[in-house]
């Protein structure tokens, strides 16, 4: 009756995993399946995990196989550094660029939530044409001089270590300043239709992801200072990127993640806004 849980393989998570693995550590109960997140949602979909914080698009996609941990997500209220859209010139000059160097814009094939929110902003924001879209592997958008989508560790050293030549736009920001609301970039998900044994082993892990949360901020310090943080990080920024974070689910988390929602069906990317349906731990009492 083991939990297969996904573990996203960034860095704006791995301090909750670092501390859930002190309480719900690696064994016969708990399975943990690193990877990044278009490989968690792929396994969330086909039934290989149970349990995993991966892309919200996922949910919205596919809400009737899933419910959702309350008060727990991987959200920006403002600035996020770890999605990024990096162009050559800015983006009220891309329609003329793109004419006089045809080819794609890049997305990374890491993240649907990401891909998403680009096309959201790029033709709802920015207001501009459709262009060709091309998925790319994590880490190969800067190779190709084009436009392109990054996420994760390899944004967030773009972010730090900025390339030359480009503009950089962070897509919390963007959504921040056209909505007022936070983005939600990853929910925690769970598969419908456990067994016993395993919604008791969900509700445990959410009592301790809850705990963890709160007092997250108390191990920012001690954590930044681990040995597996990249050579490419100062302590102080990896706090502050920590700090940009937002891990609950609050009223205006769900606000962001409905009106996201709301804005992909009106680009064609879902069939509708679900509803967001709660995993009750109460059910399953220690």
């Amino acid at each position: 009756m083991t939990l297969h849980i996904g573990k996203i393989d960034y860095l704006n998570i791995w301090h909750v995993f670092e501390l859930l693995a002190q309480t719900c550590p690696h064994g016969p109960d708990f399975h943990y399946v690193p990877g990044h997140p278009g490989e968690l949602n792929q396994a969330l979909a086909t039934g290989d995990l149970h349990l995993s914080p991966s892309s919200s698009f996922e949910y919205l996609l596919r809400a009737e196989s899933y419910t959702l941990l309350p008060n727990a997500s991987i959200s920006a209220q403002k600035e996020v550094q770890s999605v990024l859209f990096l162009s050559p010139v800015p983006v009220e000059q891309l329609p003329l660029w793109l004419v006089q160097n045809p080819g794609p814009v890049c997305l990374t094939n890491a993240s649907a939530t990401s891909t998403a929110l680009l096309k959201v902003l790029w033709s709802q924001k920015w207001n501009l044409a459709q262009p060709q879209w091309q998925d790319v592997h994590p880490g190969q958008g800067l190779s190709t001089g084009r436009p392109f989508l990054e996420i994760g560790n390899l944004a967030l050293q773009h972010f730090i270590e900025r390339p030359p030549g480009y503009y950089i736009y962070d897509l919390a920001t963007e959504w921040n300043m056209w909505t007022g609301l936070p983005f939600v970039f990853a929910v925690w998900i769970v598969r419908r239709n456990l067994n016993l044994e395993q919604s008791r082993l969900v509700a445990r892990l959410a009592r301790e992801i809850h705990t963890i949360i709160l007092q997250l901020d108390r191990h920012f310090t001690h954590l930044s200072t681990l040995s597996s943080r990249p050579p490419w990080l100062q302590a102080q920024d990896l706090i502050r990127y920590w700090q940009a974070m937002s891990y609950g689910l609050g009223p205006k988390e769900q606000a962001g993640l409905t009106l996201f929602g709301e804005r992909c069906t009106q680009e064609g990317l879902l069939p509708g806004m679900p509803g967001l349906i709660w995993f009750s731990e109460e059910k399953y009492p220690l």
